[in-house]
């Protein structure tokens, strides 16, 4: 078997090849190299992977205190300390090095303050982004992350394509991400979330791109109004271009410690977790898939299809949607659904009378 990922230094490094081509997604494993950059660079071994390796174990461990004990005397919360560990344990595991991170990892104090990013967007917060941009993208965007409550990573691990769309009733489409994967599982769009995904396809169609099924759904913007064929939307320009529309449009955010109540993308995913777990009418099993969770054992024998998953989904669509518009759309339907069946019901009824009159009083059937 070949090794898919190549090294980014000149010298030939076994100890980092075998690193970089452990069996994680692209997005994860450069937040890893990074990581093991940082410490690299602490212990004095910057870009010296295979001489570090040749370390003995001993020292290595020491090197590992001295990590996090710096850490710690720089305030860094106990959370964030064990995340920098992972990449560096990673590294050292595959390079089959001896350490003992059951020690390491006493010297980390729990957190006692409370934790950040802890709060969904509200409605309001998500009008106000949308009202900021007038991106047609953008805009598409939000709302797009509005409706499915994923990660970041759905965009591109692998890259989301036309080809992962499928149409549904009432307007909504469905989502396949991280198609042909073990992670596989089905989002949906709804109807407000599906016209502005419709109108960013259809501008980009006119600017000149060719849209085929294996077209990203989304893509960077090289000039303004203009498209780059195949040119998928990375997750650093996903980052930056969330991070521009809140802070320009001005959520109101409360700082706890080194973060905020709420989180840059994850907002978007509590709103969803709120919203479907709130909902009784739910069931609660599919609500953990909707939002990609494995949920014990049933996450493992529990395989509801596309349609069973969208039946769960389409009693959340009017808490989904956003547009104050849409939602009194929606309250109008519903009104008038009902006043449909009301009379259906009233006639029923009637018919009932009628007939019950016509076995009582001969001839009743002229009654009007």
């Amino acid at each position: 078997m070949s090794l898919k990922r190549v090294h980014e230094f000149s010298n030939v490094q076994r100890s980092l090849i075998l690193f970089e081509n452990v069996n994680n997604s692209e997005a994860t494993m450069n937040l890893y190299k990074k990581g093991l950059e940082k410490y690299m660079k602490f212990v004095g071994y910057a870009n010296r992977y295979d001489d570090y390796i040749m370390l003995d174990s001993e020292t290595i461990h020491k090197h590992l205190e001295d990590y996090v004990m710096f850490q710690i005397n720089r305030k860094i919360k106990g959370t964030s300390v064990r995340g920098y560990l992972k990449s560096v344990y990673l590294f050292l595991d595959v390079n089959r090095k001896q350490y003992f991170p059951k020690s390491i990892n006493r010297f980390i104090p729990k957190d006692k303050m409370k934790k950040g990013n802890d709060k969904p967007f509200t409605d309001e917060d998500i009008q106000k982004m949308l009202d900021y941009t007038n991106k047609t993208r953008n805009k598409a965007l939000v709302l797009f992350f509005s409706s499915i409550g994923g990660r970041s990573a759905v965009l591109v691990d692998p890259i989301l394509c036309f080809k992962n769309l499928y149409p549904m009733a009432f307007g909504c489409k469905a989502v396949l991400m991280y198609a042909d994967s073990d992670e596989e599982y089905w989002g949906f769009l709804t109807p407000e979330s599906s016209k502005a995904l419709e109108e960013y396809r259809d501008e980009r169609i006119r600017k000149g791109e060719n849209i085929t099924p294996d077209s990203p759904l989304f893509v960077i913007e090289h000039k303004p109004g203009r498209f780059k064929e195949g040119n998928h939307l990375s997750l650093p320009a996903l980052n930056s271009i969330f991070d521009n529309l809140e802070r320009r449009s001005h959520i109101e955010k409360i700082k706890t410690g080194n973060r905020y109540d709420k989180a840059l993308m994850y907002g978007f995913r509590k709103r969803f977790n709120t919203i479907m777990k709130i909902n009784s009418d739910v069931n609660s099993n599919i609500a953990e898939k909707l939002m990609a969770h494995k949920n014990g054992l049933d996450g493992v024998y529990f395989t509801p299809t596309k349609e069973e998953c969208f039946v769960e989904f389409v009693k959340a669509i009017p808490q989904l949607t956003i547009s104050r518009a849409e939602k009194l759309t929606m309250k109008l339907e519903e009104f008038e659904n009902e006043k449909d069946d009301k009379i259906k019901k009233l006639e029923s009824e009637m018919k009932s009378v009628y007939r019950l009159l016509e076995r009582i009083i001969p001839n009743s059937s002229s009654i009007t």
